[in-house]
């Protein structure tokens, strides 16, 4: 794809002239360091003043009378660069009134819009006849010439002018200043100190190639399109015929210059047929470069950000299908009622939307787009446990038990027998969330629950409060029901997500209604016409449906549109108790000797975030490790955690598919480091994310020891970093999310036990004591050997000055395209770059911009 754009500055440079002979470089780090930037859509062309390029302007010298917040009148003489000059006399658009952003040092920010900056005046001595009209400036140098406080202000006002002098040099520099509007105006209190930007109109898409385009939203600078809202919602390609899921990121669909595209397509909006230009990625490109599509792959489906199904294609046809991001020159954006939506370019209802081909004639209108779900094309679409490799006696003959106070006698069920009590059975569609922003439907086969418990023998009459517990064989922790939220039905209902709901928790789902009542709490035995396997190791398991966590579970509809019922439902289902009772099953599934598997870490061959923009992280306070039981609260730095060596370990872990992650053992950083009290012989562990969600560790065999897998093998219980060689992050629109490497930067990893892993861990409670942040203030300095920066990235050191150094901030790096970096004898970094000069950064930090060569003949 060629998106073409204007260049302002027309230089290509090839870092390998840099070093050839017969060029002369002259290095200065203050020489070229760009003070002021002037951008925007009001102006035809960028202005970027350097240190030495304030010469090329005529200093002014004016006098402002002013008013401050605490109601001081003063008058001050100021000398600098008059602010339309610095613009340029044909350089500001006048198409309309523009609002000018100013962006100070310190980050504050304020507006005017150019015909306030304008009519804005000075007033002698503060009285109306002596009114006269001022024009803004950037100052260099002021004084106060007259200062009158609120109770000795008696206009008009008398005052002695001099002359400035080099001593009056504004250490403020550049201050923009500007007159009154009024006597009364408090002016002052906006006037900017070292201002560092000046945005007149919207801001101007990145400069670089192919990223450039308007039609994406990391081309723009902050709000409203490159927000996290946005960049970090994700496309996900999953499906029983892809070997596993992959969620990509809008950021990463935007980077990826090589599959995008743009299409002009017919599209039905409101009954308007539309010409519409979309630009976006196409859909065989992600399917051949992001997954693994197994050989039976079937139909391709396309669901909505409810994944609700939008359009079944076959798989053949991928190419002539677009996931755009942007429409008509403008990034989508998910509401009309967003503040990026333009009614004239039609960019609602994004961010992500798939679109294709239409005639006039049959033209409809295009939907938002947020999941591909890949099917196999032999599917027997068959729940039950009937066929192979599902046929196992682990599954048909696995049991549960339902006993309890209020039940007369203890009766097990075999899968086998659930499956046969067709008079009970129930296949619905449920809808589902894991969270505000995660909603899924599936279709689950199983039995009613509370037919189930009447087959077995409980009272029909039983009273409604009695409680029933669920026991996980994992030792999941559940609340425990009523048996009136057993029964009632009518508690549960059936969402769709509203369209206005973002996922950032602030929609108000109270007003929304279910499309309807009445689904029943299932034991559900399969879903999406697969049976469920209790582990992704077994035979069965479909990494591209995740059918693990059977092969019974319990699943619910929703009480409210706000319900997480997928948190909730109960995997791996072992016992239901009524009314009381003690477990009776051994609990000691996943305990006992295995071999290890685990491989110890160096400091060499780390996983850690010792490098490009992972380290941001480092030095943040990421764990809290408080409670009765240990010795001394303690909190520690990311940095502080990946430091302990001695602790860390890698292994792969089964659970979320099959990854392979690097991490330190929970139990050595607890007994080890933080240190326990002495009479502490079994340690009660809490972990917790945020104050609002902790998991209990019930078994503390498994915290001490490890956890024996199905398959023979002893794994540690670790609080891992980092996944498949990349580095945790918090989620997928954060600084260095690539490959299903959210949830970080630490979460509690437990093998075969998916219901136990714990994202954005920040504190575990051993003993009792409830949740505290961390904080810096608890930091202590540690004897911990220095975190190295690991050896593959040393060896690819490009790849890694790309990532520490971005070139879309105006205050490094040339706001263009890198062509080629190097690094000379005396360690300085040089970047050529495409249509912006050349950078250079000093080791000790410093940067500088050369735009003309010396040659020697």
């Amino acid at each position: 794809m060629n998106i073409s754009k204007q260049k302002l500055v027309i230089f290509i440079l090839i870092i390998a002239m840099i070093f050839s002979n017969g060029f002369h470089f002259a290095v200065d780090a203050n020489a070229t360091t760009v003070e002021l930037l002037i951008t925007g859509t009001g102006v035809y062309q960028e202005v970027s003043i350097s240190t030495l390029g304030w010469a090329n302007y005529t200093l002014r010298e004016r006098t402002y009378s002013t008013n401050n917040s605490l109601n001081f009148h003063k008058i001050i003489k100021a000398k600098g660069y008059d602010l339309f000059e610095l613009i340029g006399e044909n350089n500001l658009k006048t198409d309309i009134d523009y609002m000018v952003k100013f962006t100070c040092a310190d980050g504050f920010e304020f507006t005017k819009t150019i015909s306030e900056l304008k009519n804005a005046y000075y007033y002698g001595n503060f009285i109306e006849p002596s009114k006269v009209q001022v024009s803004p400036m950037i100052a260099k140098y002021s004084a106060v010439l007259a200062d009158f406080p609120p109770n000795s202000f008696s206009p008009p006002v008398q005052w002695t002018d001099r002359s400035l002098t080099e001593s009056d040099l504004d250490k403020d520099f550049p201050k923009l200043v500007f007159g009154q509007t009024g006597i009364d105006d408090m002016n002052m209190s906006k006037w900017g100190k070292e201002v560092v930007k000046i945005t007149i109109g919207d801001n101007l898409p990145v400069d670089s190639d192919g990223s450039d385009s308007p039609f994406k939203h990391i081309s723009y600078e902050g709000a409203p399109y490159n927000v996290d809202a946005i960049t970090s919602a994700t496309l996900t390609i999953e499906g029983p015929a892809v070997e596993g899921y992959r969620a990509i990121s809008l950021r990463q669909i935007e980077e990826d210059l090589t599959g995008q595209e743009q299409i002009t397509v017919y599209e039905d909006l409101k009954g308007q047929i539309l010409l519409n230009t979309y630009e976006g990625i196409n859909v065989k490109h992600l399917i051949d470069n992001y997954v693994k599509v197994r050989e039976n792959d079937g139909v391709m489906v396309f669901k909505n950000n409810s994944r609700q199904t939008i359009l079944s294609i076959p798989m053949a046809d991928a190419s002539k299908y677009t996931i755009a991001y942007g429409v008509n020159d403008v990034p989508l954006v998910y509401l009309d009622s967003d503040v990026g939506y333009n009614a004239s370019k039609n960019n609602n209802n994004g961010c992500f939307k798939l679109v294709y081909e239409q005639s006039r004639a049959t033209a409809k209108a295009f939907s938002n787009v947020a999941y591909i779900y890949i099917e196999e094309k032999d599917a027997k679409n068959i729940f039950e446990h009937t066929y192979a490799p599902y046929d196992n006696p682990k599954y048909v003959d696995y049991e549960i038990i339902i006993h309890g106070n209020k039940m007369a006698e203890e009766v097990r069920y075999k899968v086998s027998d659930i499956e046969s009590m067709t008079n009970i059975h129930d296949e619905s569609e449920y809808s589902l969330s894991n969270s505000e922003y995660f909603w899924y439907y599936n279709r689950y086969k199983g039995v009613k629950l509370w037919d189930l418990l009447l087959k077995a023998g409980l009272d029909p009459n039983i009273d409604e409060s009695t409680t029933v517990q669920f026991i996980a064989a994992d030792n999941y922790n559940f609340a425990p029901l009523t048996i009136k939220e057993i029964k009632d039905n009518s508690l549960y209902g059936y969402y769709e997500k509203d369209a206005t709901d973002l996922g950032d928790g602030n929609f108000n789902g109270n007003l929304v209604e279910p499309l309807h009542t009445g689904m029943p709490i299932l034991v559900a035995y399969g879903f999406n016409g697969y049976p469920y396997v209790s582990r992704p190791t077994d035979a069965g398991f479909n990494p591209g449906l995740g059918n693990d966590g059977g092969p019974l579970r319990v699943i619910f509809g929703k009480t409210s549109y706000n319900d997480t019922n997928g948190s909730n439902q109960v995997q791996f289902l072992k016992e239901i108790i009524i009314g009381g009772g003690d477990p009776v099953s051994t609990g000691t599934s996943g305990t006992g000797e295995g071999e290890t598997t685990h491989q110890d870490i160096d400091k060499s061959t780390s996983w850690n975030h010792n490098f490009g923009v992972y380290k941001d992280y480092l030095d943040t306070p990421i764990l809290r490790v408080t409670g009765s039981q240990v010795k001394e609260p303690m909190t520690f730095t990311l940095r502080q955690i990946e430091s302990m060596i001695d602790f860390g370990i890698r292994d792969i872990y089964t659970g979320d598919g099959i990854h392979e992650f690097e991490g330190i053992v929970l139990w050595d950083l607890i007994s080890k480091f933080v240190g326990l009290e002495e009479e502490v012989e079994t340690p009660n562990i809490r972990v917790f994310a945020g104050q609002n969600y902790n998991q209990i560790l019930r078994s503390p065999d498994q915290v001490i020891n490890g956890v024996l897998n199905s398959q023979g093998n002893l794994k540690k219980i670790i609080l891992a970093y980092a996944v498949d060689g990349y580095p945790l992050v918090p989620n997928e629109g954060s600084i260095g999310y690539t490959n299903n490497n959210a949830y970080g930067p630490l979460r509690l990893i437990v093998e075969e036990s998916k219901s136990m892993w714990v994202k954005w861990v920040d504190c575990i409670v051993v003993g009792t004591g409830d949740y505290e942040a961390p904080e810096m203030k608890d930091v202590k300095e540690l004897d911990l050997p220095d975190l190295e920066e690991p050896e593959a990235i040393k060896e690819s050191k490009i790849e890694r000055i790309w990532l520490t150094y971005q070139n879309n901030t105006s205050k490094e790096m040339s706001e263009a395209s890198v062509r080629s970096m190097a690094f000379d004898q005396d360690g300085n970094l040089w970047i050529g770059t495409n249509n912006g000069g050349l950078s250079v950064r000093t080791p000790d930090g410093k940067w500088s911009h050369i735009k003309e060569i010396e040659t020697e003949n």
